[in-house]
């Protein structure tokens, strides 16, 4: 199925017109973001967040995202940090038993400076991540945790396969993986891509982007050069779609744009119709090439 994910026109902070938009556009899926959510709940409550997406028939996918972190809800934690953490949490409780939103992205550790991960070896990574998702896994059982790599220098969690150790190691049927073409091409700026050691059923969403390709001696610290599907020059996509197609991977694809230039260029409906364009002829062209459909 086709998703939508806010982060494409999250600038504008409209909630209602995401959905209202992307159902038009022609996606079945949608994954709101806790910032679009918080702002609509000012005027808004919970229940009438239900009522729209039943109106507009779109489904809700995952929430985006809690962000974790080594300290995240440990003895060391910092209380503001983990306050919001924890009404974070409880928003999650209660668009679950309200609305049904079952799934929440987990994004790896994002340290403020690639300089302070050297103090965390594999092991100390590994542990503090999987002790994080046990605890979500345990005390939400009825929501998917969905764990994302990312390939930025000051990411703890760089690759498809650390992560997917990490999860082993959980051993938590909620919980599983979500596998960005953008974030899994960061690492080495290589579109080479293998997922021969996940099982598809480890991975509970897919987010399909290009992204600009820039000169090897910048540093990309932020998600800035992520693009549609079509508009990016860094990324084969096939590559990515082959890797999932190996693994015979099946299920919804969704695409994630954080680009702060298409906002002040394009309005909202149009972003939202371009990203399902591209998403779309991107997928079909795969289809008509490979004969292989991921729905």
């Amino acid at each position: 199925m086709y998703c939508y994910n806010e982060a494409c026109t999250k600038d504008f902070l409209d909630l209602e017109k995401d959905v209202t938009l992307a159902k038009h556009a022609g996606f079945d899926l949608i994954e709101l973001r806790f910032d679009c959510i918080n702002k609509y709940l000012e005027n808004h409550s919970i229940s009438d967040l239900k009522s729209l997406l039943d109106d507009t028939k779109i489904k809700p996918s995952a929430l985006n995202a809690l962000y974790i972190y080594p300290e995240f809800l440990s003895q060391k934690d910092i209380k503001e940090k983990r306050d919001t953490n924890i009404r974070i949490l409880n928003l999650i409780d209660d668009l679950y038993h309200t609305v049904n939103i079952n799934k929440c992205i987990v994004v790896a550790p994002l340290l403020d400076d690639d300089s302070q991960c050297k103090i965390y070896d594999h092991e100390k990574i590994k542990s503090n991540c999987v002790r994080i998702l046990k605890y979500l896994a345990q005390t939400m059982p009825y929501i998917k945790w969905i764990f994302e790599p990312v390939g930025l220098s000051r990411s703890l969690v760089q690759d498809a396969d650390f992560a997917c150790e990490i999860i082993n190691e959980v051993n938590n049927g909620n919980v599983g993986l979500v596998l960005d073409s953008y974030n899994l091409y960061l690492k080495e700026r290589s579109d080479c891509y293998s997922f021969e050691k996940i099982n598809a059923k480890q991975i509970f969403a897919i987010h399909l982007m290009n992204g600009k390709k820039v000169s090897n001696t910048e540093k990309i610290t932020d998600q800035r050069y992520r693009t549609f599907c079509t508009d990016g020059d860094a990324i084969n996509l096939f590559n990515f779609l082959n890797a999932l197609k190996t693994i015979n991977y099946k299920g919804m694809i969704s695409t994630e744009v954080f680009n702060p230039k298409y906002p002040k260029i394009f309005t909202q409906k149009q972003i939202i119709n371009r990203a399902f364009e591209e998403l779309s002829s991107t997928l079909i062209n795969y289809d008509k090439i490979n004969h292989y459909s991921f729905f």
